[in-house]
């Protein structure tokens, strides 16, 4: 019975991290409203293009707010549910507990419940059948089958936690902070096909395993930027002044805190036959880890803008040839010992130099005006690990404003953004829905944000 449990085990620790999108990728009602897209140079423009430093924000257009403020609506409700004098009982968190399901628990990671969730994604529930024989063991795992992954899966990003500094005459001095991660785990075509296939289970003296492959790094960067317009627009007026051509260029010297690296298989052997003893345990990673800071390295973004009246473009890219050198790396290898029955750590090697790389991350975006109150636009953005496509439009009348918006997320599954807002004097308040699949389940789930502009 013991293969039994190593096996369902193992189905749960499959279920993590599977591929998502950003669960929430702005704090703006305004902008998941309109599919995430950003139509008054804020948001993922300014943060992927150093051209739009030197672009104004468009004071003239009356969806364009200083600031917005998120209402947490759905972080009150989670705190209703769970409060937090009693997390160490409740079953969302408690694998104690007759109620745990681990499905839900991870869902809850890749939603942060700061927004409120209208339609949860559905969290696939049902019995589980085994057949068990001396030399036999096939799972059926009902409605949850699907969630096992065909390819690799995992999840990871690119930050910029903090962009702090000075600027004067297009020059632009600073700190940026940086975090970036990628996970991903790939199942051997024997463990999917035991995991899925309710006729031929799993077999005698047969390796199941997972082969994973992690990198997570942190840090800061002092940054200096310059961005400048190159070349001006031939169309006169108060409505033409932005018109031209602006470049931005950044260096940076990364300076990293702390990474760790790692690749290994992890699974197990059944015996022959399956339960005429222990399943041996599989593991053999390599781990590489940091033993002091800092990890150094240079590197750079570069982009470029183009208005013309109520049409503009832009191109941006981040961390360009951004390499750091670890000086002082400790690589080590943990093996599952089948003799002791425990995990053996050896070290390989010490104060030895290693390098990791920083994914280059980059953004299309091109938006229009259309008359007093009307933009259109849309944006490409690659944030490390995939592509997303938003396109959305804002539509003004008096106070009153209505979005909408579509996308293809990095999961490439096509996602709806709509939602409305209310301007009175300098402040608004903005209401946005948007459809995600940011979940283990394959169907979709819709947020509903709210927000505070200040204008």
């Amino acid at each position: 019975m013991r293969t039994g449990v190593v096996a369902l085990t193992l189905v749960v620790l499959l279920l993590a991290p599977v591929r998502a999108a950003h669960a929430q990728f702005s704090f703006d009602a305004r902008r998941i409203g309109m599919g995430g897209v950003s139509l008054s140079r804020d948001g993922n423009v300014r943060r992927y293009n150093p051209a739009y430093r030197a672009v104004k924000n468009r004071s003239n257009i009356t969806g364009a707010p200083k600031f917005s403020i998120p209402v947490p609506l759905g972080l009150i409700k989670f705190l209703k549910d769970h409060p937090l004098n009693q997390l160490s009982h409740d079953p969302t968190f408690n694998p104690d507990s007759a109620a745990f399901n681990p499905v839900e628990l991870m869902n809850l990671i890749f939603n942060p419940p700061i927004f409120y969730e209208v339609k949860e994604a559905p969290t696939p529930t049902n019995n589980v059948e085994f057949t068990i024989g001396k030399n036999q063991l096939i799972m059926n795992l009902g409605a949850t089958r699907v969630l096992i992954p065909e390819d690799k899966f995992g999840l990871g990003t690119t930050s910029r936690l903090l962009d702090v500094g000075v600027g004067f005459a297009g020059f632009h001095v600073g700190v940026m902070g940086f975090l970036q991660y990628d996970v991903g785990f790939t199942l051997d075509s024997m463990l999917r096909r035991a995991l899925t296939d309710t006729v031929v289970g799993f077999q005698p003296s047969t390796n199941y395993s997972i082969l994973g492959d992690g990198v997570a790094q942190a840090g800061f960067a002092p940054t200096v930027s310059f961005a400048t317009r190159v070349m001006r627009g031939t169309g006169g007026g108060t409505d033409n002044a932005d018109d031209g051509v602006y470049v931005g260029v950044a260096g940076h010297y990364y300076m990293g805190g702390t990474y760790a690296r790692g690749r290994g298989p992890a699974g197990f052997t059944t015996g022959n036959p399956i339960f005429g003893s222990t399943p041996l345990g599989i593991l053999d990673d390599t781990v590489y880890t940091s033993n002091k800071p800092f990890g150094h390295g240079v590197g750079g973004d570069a982009g470029i803008a183009w208005i013309t009246g109520p049409f503009e473009v832009g191109v941006g890219a981040n961390d360009i040839g951004a390499e750091l050198t670890w000086s002082d790396t400790k690589v080590q290898r943990i093996r599952y010992n089948p003799a002791t029955d425990s995990i053996t750590t050896t070290l390989l090697n010490d104060h030895v130099q290693t390098k990791t790389k920083l994914p280059i991350t980059y953004i299309a975006n091109a938006a229009m005006r259309m008359g007093t109150g009307t933009t259109v636009g849309g944006d490409v953005v690659n944030a490390g690990r995939g592509t997303a496509i938003h396109v959305g439009v804002e539509q003004w009348t008096g106070p009153f404003a209505l979005r909408g918006g579509i996308g293809r997320d990095q999961r490439k599954r096509v996602q709806f953004g709509w939602g409305g807002g209310l301007r009175l004097g300098p402040f608004g308040l903005d209401v946005g829905f948007w459809t995600h699949s940011n979940s283990l389940s394959p169907q979709r789930a819709i947020t509903m944000a709210t927000s505070i502009s200040v204008y």
